[in-house]
Order: structure tokens, then sequence, then C-alpha cells
């Protein structure tokens, strides 16, 4: 049988993963939770992580995705003036490429 130490390195994937199988209809909990050296009340605690995870994240369904970073302002400020110059460059070149069609034409 595993030891406990074995036990603490499953990966969070690795235990959802026994969460969803234990939880198959007619699933042999007692051999899944074997085959990871675990034993029932492991399956109650993933069982309560799961569901805590799970309501704060529909607690807070705005909170999904990238977490939001505070850039320094002259970085913004920077990176700002880098957008209206390019966008400068490309009306310029959308400019001369108008002109030579026509000059084509």
């Amino acid at each position: 049988m595993n030891s406990k130490k074995e036990r603490l390195n499953l990966t969070p994937e690795q235990l959802f993963d026994i969460y969803l199988e234990c939880n198959a209809p007619g699933a042999p909990i007692k051999t899944i939770l074997g085959r990871y050296g675990l034993r029932p009340w492991d399956l109650v605690a993933i069982r309560k992580k799961v569901k805590t995870a799970a309501m704060e994240a529909l607690a807070h369904p705005g909170k999904q995705g990238r977490k939001q970073q505070v850039i320094p302002a002259e970085q913004y400020q920077r990176v700002s003036k880098e957008l209206i110059e390019t966008k400068d460059a490309l009306a310029a070149v959308g400019h001369e490429l108008s002109l030579l069609k026509k000059r084509t034409s």
C-alpha cells in the first residue's frame, strides 16, 4: 500500500480525476481510492474542496480569466504613445497606397 507521503504528491488534476471517477454511477470507490493510497475520509476532503471551489467560482463569475495587473503610469503612457504613432504611420501608408493606385489607374 502507498504511504501517506506518496498520497500527498497527487496533483490537483489527479485529485479531480479521482473525484470524477468516484462520482461515476456504480464506481468501485474503495478500489479507486486504494489505487492511489487514499482512504474514504480523503475522498470526503476532496469533495469538500471541489464544492468550496465550485461555490467560489459561481459566486464570483466575473473573476474568471487572467488576473488584472497594475501597470506603471510611465509604461502605459509609453505604450499609448507608440500606439498613436503606429496608427499615424499606418494611416500615412494607407494614404500613399491610395495615391499610388490613383496614379496607376
